[in-house]
């Protein structure tokens, strides 16, 4: 059984909406999109694709907490 992450991506602010489609391109839904990032779940495979795939961002990140 694959787990299933919290993830989000930061990006440069107005580059949300293009991020977020390339999100969809590769085969994700995106949960929420605000000023310099979007969050979308995905499994270890979303990790490693996302990371290659994704132009307008630096990286993908695990949320581990929030407060």
């Amino acid at each position: 059984m694959n787990k299933v992450y919290d993830l989000y991506a930061p990006c440069h602010f107005g580059l949300e909406s293009m991020l977020k489609r390339e999100i969809v391109d590769i085969g994700y839904e995106p949960d929420r999109v605000e000023d310099g990032r979007v969050y979308f779940k995905g499994d270890a495979e979303a990790i490693a694709r996302a990371n290659v795939w994704l132009r307008t961002t630096e990286r993908v990140l695990l949320k581990v907490g929030e407060f």
